[in-house]
């Protein structure tokens, strides 16, 4: 019977003799038992955790540096790449004026 119990995944009776009211009680006073010591275990992390906490709580640096204002970010290499292409654009733009005025003259 107790291998069949065992199968299906239920306990077998502890207690032949012990009553449903009594399995009950047992059964309440174990439950109030784990919940106190799941509280325990719980309030003694928070405690750790809390102490783990405190212990990494970074400083603040000495007076160091001054508090005044940040440096300016550096400039981006963005700007830089579009204002030569930009120069380069004005040099193609010039040699081809100066290659239609010519031309103008040769045909003049």
């Amino acid at each position: 019977m107790a291998e069949r119990l065992a199968a299906l995944g239920l306990r077998p009776p502890t207690k032949p003799a012990e009553s449903t009211q009594q399995r009950q009680q047992r059964e309440h006073s174990e439950a109030e038992d784990r919940r106190r010591q799941a509280e325990a275990e719980d309030a003694k992390r928070e405690q750790e955790r809390q102490r783990r906490l405190a212990d990494e709580q970074i400083t603040p640096p000495s007076a160091g540096k001054s508090v005044g204002k940040a440096p300016p970010p550096p400039p981006s290499r963005n700007k830089r790449s579009d204002s030569l292409q930009k120069k380069a654009e004005q040099e193609v733009l010039k040699e081809r004026q100066q290659a239609s005025v010519a031309e103008t003259k040769n045909l003049e």
